[in-house]
C-alpha cells in the first residue's frame, strides 16, 4: 500500500514551536489547545498589531530557522511508526505543502536530522494528485478534499474537531499506523 503522510501537525510539532516562539517574544501564554483555527494568521493577531507583519511571514520567513528546525521536534513515536509501516511492506510518501523554498529545505533537513526515512517526498498543496491508499493529515482542507480518493485518517487537533464526517480520527501517527496495519492484517486473514 501507499501511505501519504503530512509533515506539520503529523510528524513535526510545529504548533507547539510557534506557541513557544510567540510566548517568548510577545509575553503570551498560548498553548496547543488554544489554537482552534488552522489558519496561522487567525491565531496570532498580536503579531500583526505589534509588528505589522502577518503571522505567516513572522513565523515562516523571519523565524523559519527556529520554527522548522531549532524549536520544532517530532511527535513522540513518529520515526518508529514510519519505520513500522515500511517494514510491513508499505510505501511511505511524505506529502506536504510548505510556505517557501527555504521552508522546503528546512523540512528536508528536519527529516534528515531526526532520521525519518521515507520512500518518496512531494511538496504540493494539491495532495489529491498524489495517488495513495491512505492520507494521514491534520489539515481540514486536505481531509475534506473530495478529489483525493485515498482513505483519510485525521490526526485529532483543536483546529479540526469541527469535522464531523466519518473519517478515521486518531491521536497520533502511531495510532494511525496501528490502525492501517491492523486493517491490512484482517483483510489478509479474510482472503
Amino acid at each position: 500500500m501507499v501511505i501519504k503522510i503530512d509533515v506539520d501537525g503529523v510528524i513535526r510539532d510545529i504548533i507547539s514551536a510557534m506557541c513557544n516562539i510567540y510566548n517568548e517574544n510577545f509575553n503570551g501564554k498560548l498553548c496547543v489547545n488554544d489554537i482552534e483555527d488552522y489558519d496561522v494568521n487567525t491565531n496570532f493577531p498580536e503579531i500583526i498589531q505589534q509588528t505589522g507583519k502577518k503571522p505567516t511571514e513572522y513565523f515562516f520567513t523571519d523565524h523559519a530557522d527556529k520554527v522548522f528546525e531549532t524549536v520544532s521536534k517530532p511527535f513522540v513515536g513518529v520515526k518508529d511508526a514510519i519505520d513500522k509501516l515500511r517494514k510491513n511492506g508499505n510505501k511511505v510518501v511524505i506529502v506536504t505543502w510548505q510556505f517557501s523554498l527555504k521552508n522546503i529545505k528546512h523540512t528536508l533537513d528536519f527529516l534528515e536530522t531526526y532520521n525519518i526515512k521515507y520512500d518518496d517526498i512531494c511538496f504540493t498543496k494539491d495532495k489529491w494528485l498524489i495517488k495513495g491508499d491512505y492520507l494521514i493529515d491534520d489539515n481540514p482542507e486536505f481531509i475534506l478534499d473530495k478529489r483525493d480518493k485515498s482513505r483519510k485518517i485525521i490526526i485529532d487537533t483543536p483546529y479540526n474537531r469541527h469535522i464531523t464526517d466519518k473519517f478515521i480520527r486518531v491521536n497520533s501517527l502511531k495510532d494511525a499506523v496501528n490502525y492501517i496495519i491492523s486493517k491490512n492484517k484482517k483483510k489478509k486473514e479474510a482472503a
